[in-house]
């Protein structure tokens, strides 16, 4: 039997991150990433400019499927930029990262593991004094929503992790929350269709990740709230859902 190369693309969701994103597409590259794509969305700064440098391809997100008009969060800009991927394994990396470790080998390992299909990465955030946290939406409304609605996701630490790894056949058969919905979305339903036992939660390292406003946490956590009660039957017509690209 005929083996499979196995390739790897990785996707960079950005937007105002030309402090970082450099160092995230380098991260991926010497991780040994075959195809880097930064997904740009809107940025005002030296987001697309520095990521080019750096090696990668830049997507603007609003000219990606633009018959759907501009770009409405992140899922969405992913989801507009996954068929650019030639990689039999696509992973997710965001844009707003310091990495410390070897956080993209560490989030892919997995995969070669039997029945394993999905990869979420346990991460250690760090606060500017080094110092592990967690992210508060995850900490106040992810975890204590799924450990009473889905206890079977109930031990993973990071649900909310943006940090993905999978085959992009699976991706492309996962419908996607176009909004901060996605990564908790996405998990839920990879274990609806696959089972506990088939997502793995490696510890990736540390990193420092992007402190976002008051404001757009309760933004955030008001998403992550309606995503897990919408798997849970809850069902709200408050948001966009892009279809599976392939069935």
């Amino acid at each position: 039997m005929q083996s499979v190369v196995v390739t790897l693309s990785v996707l960079i969701p950005a937007r105002n991150e030309a402090e970082t994103v450099a160092g995230v597409v380098r991260h991926a590259f010497d991780a040994g990433a075959d195809q880097v794509i930064v997904v740009d969305s809107a940025s005002r700064d030296d987001t697309a400019a520095l990521a080019r440098a750096a090696g990668a391809d830049v997507a603007d997100s609003d000219a990606l499927a633009p018959e759907l008009g501009p770009s409405v969060g992140k899922g969405d800009a992913l989801w507009r930029a996954l068929p650019l991927t030639t990689g039999t394994t696509v992973a997710f990396l965001d844009g707003d990262l310091t990495v410390f470790d070897d956080l993209l080998p560490r989030l892919a390992a997995p995969l070669d593991e039997p029945g394993t299909v999905f990869s979420k990465a346990d991460i250690r955030r760090l606060d500017g004094e080094g110092h592990r946290r967690f992210g508060r939406v995850s900490q106040f409304t992810a975890r204590p929503m799924l450990s009473l609605l889905f206890p079977e996701v109930a031990d993973i630490t990071e649900p909310l992790s943006g940090q993905i790894a999978a085959s992009r056949s699976l991706l492309m058969s996962l419908p996607f929350e176009a909004d901060y919905g996605l990564e908790v979305g996405m998990l839920l339903d990879v274990c609806e269709r696959h089972g506990r036992t088939a997502i793995a939660h490696p510890d990736c390292g540390r990193l420092v990740h992007g402190v976002q406003s008051d404001g757009d946490l309760e933004a955030m956590a008001r998403v992550v709230a309606r995503t897990i009660l919408d798997r849970a039957g809850v069902r709200s017509t408050e948001h966009t859902v892009r279809p599976a690209h392939e069935s």
